[in-house]
């Protein structure tokens, strides 16, 4: 586990030096990140840069799970208040220039803060975009982060109804049903993710602006990295994602530049989130 107080640049090519990374997750600064209390507000162009290191630092087949958005301000002189398109231009930008596979987009979704929104919806989602270094096939098992199902699959029996109110019965096959379980969407939904339900009260507790929860990145690693495989994040925060992969049997490289309120590195943080899990485990 190598965790580097640098640059997303220099992590992603520490990972590249290692022979490329299986999966590279990460939620990189929002543009205007003013909301988080972050001094920070990146461009297109600054995203146009992670993707051509992401790119080089990924092996043939390997997987880029970005958690991006960008808040609601007034990006368009005489249109009032919009949500950011930075997401969207990043993934055009990265499919068409770059050369990524983007095999699908995905949503993380998270309930938003309750409380009356003037002038549109409450935002209980966000941008998982999902790319792919061509040249292989990549790991992936969607079948790790299925979940058990609600429904009685003993008689392998599914219905759905017709438009006309009529029922549709039908045999129920697949791996799903001969294991009773419910194959994840593109819909990752979490509920609520804050205030001790994250996943990681000891990561939570340590109080980074923009962490995301410990059960995405675990879900993440899961479905993206293979037992044994290299998983980067180079905006790694307080360390959730590393001890994700930690805790999973993957190897890790993660870097931040970036510091907390006292001064103390995060990169500092994420070490000692790790090495206090390690003692934990290792009394088990």
């Amino acid at each position: 586990m190598t965790i580097l107080q640098a640059d997303y640049r220099v992590t992603l090519a520490t990972a590249a030096d290692a022979g490329g990374a299986n999966l590279i997750t990460t939620s990189p600064p929002y543009a205007d990140a003013r909301g988080y209390g972050m001094a920070c507000s990146w461009t297109d162009a600054d995203y146009a840069a992670l993707g051509d290191a992401v790119f080089a630092a990924l092996k043939p087949g390997g997987h880029a799970i970005v958690n991006i958005d960008a808040p609601v301000r007034e990006w368009r002189p005489g249109y009032g208040t919009e949500r950011g398109f930075h997401p969207w231009r990043m993934m055009l930008d990265w499919a068409e220039r770059i050369g990524f596979r983007v095999p699908d987009r995905l949503a993380f979704a998270r309930l938003g803060s309750p409380g009356a929104y003037a002038g549109r919806f409450r935002n209980d989602w966000e941008p998982l975009l999902w790319f792919q270094r061509p040249g292989g096939d990549g790991f992936f098992d969607k079948h790790s982060i299925a979940a058990e199902t609600k429904y009685e699959y003993a008689r392998k029996v599914a219905t759905s109804r017709r438009n006309d109110g009529t029922l549709n019965v039908r045999v129920a096959t697949g791996w799903a049903a001969e294991n009773n379980k419910v194959q994840r969407g593109t819909l990752w939904d979490y509920g609520r993710v804050g205030h001790g339900a994250t996943g990681a009260p000891d990561i939570e507790a340590e109080g980074h602006p923009a962490r995301w929860p410990y059960r995405l990145a675990a879900d993440i690693i899961q479905c993206f990295a293979p037992p044994g495989g290299l998983v980067c994040d180079p905006f790694v925060g307080a360390g959730t994602t590393a001890a994700a992969a930690q805790d999973l049997g993957r190897r890790f490289i993660g870097g931040d530049l970036g510091a907390r309120a006292d001064g103390t590195p995060w990169a500092d943080v994420a070490r000692r989130v790790l090495e206090s899990r390690a003692r934990q485990q290792s009394m088990f």
